[in-house]
C-alpha cells in the first residue's frame, strides 16, 4: 500500500512510538503525547468531531510497517501486470502498484542487534526516528490507501463507495481500515468526520485514487 506525491510543497517530520506500524499513504492523527499514529475515527480518543479537529497532520510519506509495503510506479513506455484477481492489466503511460523492493535497513530502525547494538536482540530501536508526513493542504497525490465504503456516523462506516470526481473523503472508522480514506457522506458533512481529501480522478483498473489533500476540518 502506497502513496505517490505529484505536487506537495512541505514534508514535515513527526515522532512515532516504537511500536507504531503503518504503511505509506496512511492518514495520521497527532496523539496527546506528541507522537503520530494511524488515524481511526472510532478509536484512540478521536470518536467525536471536536477530538478529530486539529489532530489530522497529513499522510505518511514513509513505511513503518515491515511487511506489505508497495510503491506506485509510472512507465512512460507502457507495461502489463497481473492484478490481485490474476487478471492481466495494461499500464500504458499510467501508474500502477507493485511490491516495494527495498532492503530492510531502509525501513524505520529495522536493523539487527549486530549493526545497531543499542536496539538489543530484537533489532527494534525505541523510540524510532521520526516519520515523514505530507502535511500541506492543496498537495496532489496518488494512493491505493482507501476503502470502498462510506461514513455512516462519526464512529461508523457503512455502504459501498465507487469513488467519483469531487467526492470528499474522511478517514475510516474501524481498526481494520485505520489510516485509509473513505467517502464522507455528502449528507453528513460537518457531522460524520473531518475532510482530509477530495477525489480528482479514479483509475478503477489500477485501483488508484488521484486526490487533493484538504485541511482536516469538519466543513
Amino acid at each position: 500500500m502506497a502513496i505517490r506525491a505529484l505536487n506537495s510543497s512541505i514534508v514535515a517530520n513527526y515522532n512515532t512510538a516504537a511500536s507504531g506500524s503503518w504503511l505509506a499513504g496512511d492518514a495520521l492523527f497527532l496523539q496527546t503525547d506528541g507522537t503520530v499514529a494511524v488515524a481511526n475515527r472510532a478509536g484512540n480518543g478521536f470518536s467525536t468531531l471536536a477530538q478529530q479537529t486539529g489532530r489530522f497532520v497529513g499522510f505518511s510519506a514513509d513505511d513503518t510497517a515491515r511487511t506489505g509495503n508497495t510503491m506506485i510506479l509510472a512507465d512512460p513506455v507502457g507495461a502489463n501486470y497481473v492484478d490481485s484477481s490474476n487478471v492481466v492489466q495494461t499500464g500504458n503511460n499510467g501508474f500502477y502498484v507493485v511490491s516495494k523492493r527495498a532492503i530492510g535497513d531502509f525501513l524505520a530502525e529495522n536493523v539487527n542487534g549486530v549493526t545497531n547494538p543499542t536496539a538489543g536482540s530484537s533489532g527494534y530501536e525505541g523510540p524510532r526516528r521520526g516519520v515523514g508526513v505530507f502535511n500541506s493542504p492543496g498537495g496532489q497525490f496518488i494512493t491505493d490507501r482507501f476503502a470502498a465504503i462510506a461514513s455512516s456516523t462519526v464512529t461508523t462506516d457503512g455502504g459501498t463507495w465507487a469513488p467519483a470526481v469531487g467526492d470528499l473523503m474522511t478517514v475510516a472508522a474501524t481498526s481494520a481500515n485505520a489510516g485509509k480514506l473513505v467517502l464522507l457522506d455528502p449528507g453528513a458533512i460537518g457531522t460524520d468526520g473531518i475532510i482530509v481529501g477530495r477525489v480528482d480522478s479514479y483509475d478503477s483498473a489500477s485501483g488508484l485514487i488521484y486526490f487533493t489533500q484538504m485541511g482536516g476540518f469538519a466543513s
